[in-house]
């Protein structure tokens, strides 16, 4: 059975891809597509053993930006064989811990604490749903274009709520 995994490990410094052949090649083409902004695909080679494994691991600075969701395309003999999807949030969790912070910090039930929550609520809401959308494509037996679409914006809508202010970009 043909899979592919693909996970942002060691702080945001890599995505680790692996997977095993769909359809008995050697290697694979992975394009990966940011679909939060413009930006360009950037081509990377898995090559299989002879099990039909295999693994990469991309340095996410190589990409065309530290955060979003990107689409991973996989192309075995010219064919596109799979789509995957993953977002990589670690300026917004940043985001997120000093508003937690900030909220730690908070001695009275005050209008300021009060702002702070509800955002803080915003973007978490908005990440578990990016990721909802993401499982729900990952997981689905033919792409579905809606739901990348619904994670990139709510990815959008997250990077958004974290200005400057907010800490992120850190």
């Amino acid at each position: 059975m043909a899979y592919t995994n693909v996970n942002v490990i060691s702080s945001c410094k890599y995505l680790f891809i692996k997977g095993k052949s769909y359809s008995g090649a050697t290697s694979a083409t992975l394009k990966i597509t940011p679909l939060h902004a413009q930006g360009a695909t950037v081509d990377y080679t898995l090559t299989y053993s002879s099990t039909g494994t295999g693994q990469i691991m991309v340095n996410i600075p190589d990409l065309p930006f530290s955060g979003g969701v990107y689409e991973i395309d996989i192309i075995e003999n010219a064919t596109s064989v799979a789509k995957k999807l993953v977002m990589i949030h670690c300026d917004i969790d940043c985001c997120l811990v000093k508003l937690t912070n900030e909220l730690l910090d908070c001695e009275c039930d005050c209008a300021k604490c009060a702002s702070s929550l509800a955002k803080a609520e915003k973007i978490y809401l908005l990440l578990h749903a990016a990721n909802t959308a993401i499982d729900l494509f990952n997981t689905a037996t033919s792409s579905n274009s809606g739901y990348a679409l619904d994670a990139a914006n709510k990815y959008k809508k997250a990077k958004e709520l974290c200005d400057a202010s907010c800490g992120c970009n850190c």
